[in-house]
């Protein structure tokens, strides 16, 4: 008998940037056919020009004859305007627009304080450009336990945006918890995420979130 595995996708991909790249580029080139790379980088990747610039550097260092593809993606600040998203998507380049909020993780310090507010109109320019939203999905206040950043998160910012602009499509990355499993899709027994992603559902997919660190 023979198993002939596809070389798969990854759909949450830290490449870097500077001295970091290169190595990092080549290992994940070897591994997945194509991938969603993260902007949080350090400045950011806030503007189209810079996605566009941030993946010729990506192609620059490309193993020969790679078939590997970067898809792109844009951070989202509360400066970010809806220009820029019409922008991104005529380039054809940018396939997402990923949330931080602020404080949350690496290089988040120019995420988003206010996504109803100052957000709420590039949010709904992205639901017209069938642009999707990747939400790292967890709050930073301190008084909210850290076994709890994820499903206060759900309760307060993704169940409000949902029922808000239900045509956007939104991308809830690296779940931990049974809150997000059924809140994505009902899982009633079992362990929640083994029984999601093994379940064939295809609301599910591999974001390995490897992110490469200096120390």
């Amino acid at each position: 008998m023979e198993l002939t595995l596809t070389q798969p996708d990854d759909w949450h991909l830290h490449l870097r940037d500077g001295d970091l790249l290169e190595g990092v580029v080549s290992h994940s080139a070897s591994h997945f056919g194509r991938a969603m790379v993260m902007p949080n980088l350090k400045p950011p990747i806030t503007t189209t020009a810079a996605v566009v610039a941030y993946r010729e550097s990506i192609l620059k260092v490309l193993p020969v004859n790679s078939n590997f593809t970067p898809l792109m993606t844009l951070y989202l600040t509360d400066k970010t305007n809806p220009e820029e998203i019409k922008r991104a998507r005529r380039t054809d380049v940018v396939f997402a627009v990923k949330l931080y909020p602020a404080g949350a993780t690496t290089n988040s310090q120019d995420g988003v304080t206010d996504l109803f507010g100052k957000c709420l109109p590039v949010l709904e320019e992205m639901a017209v450009q069938n642009m999707p939203l990747l939400v790292h999905g967890e709050v930073t206040d301190t008084n909210v336990d850290i076994f709890d950043c994820e499903k206060v998160f759900i309760e307060t910012i993704l169940k409000p945006l949902v029922q808000r602009l239900p045509q956007l499509k939104v991308v809830m990355e690296h779940i931990t918890t049974m809150d997000a499993v059924r809140f994505v899709q009902s899982c009633k027994e079992g362990d929640a995420i083994v029984a999601a992603v093994t379940s064939g559902s295809k609301r599910f997919f591999l974001g390995t979130d490897s992110a490469p660190h200096e120390r």
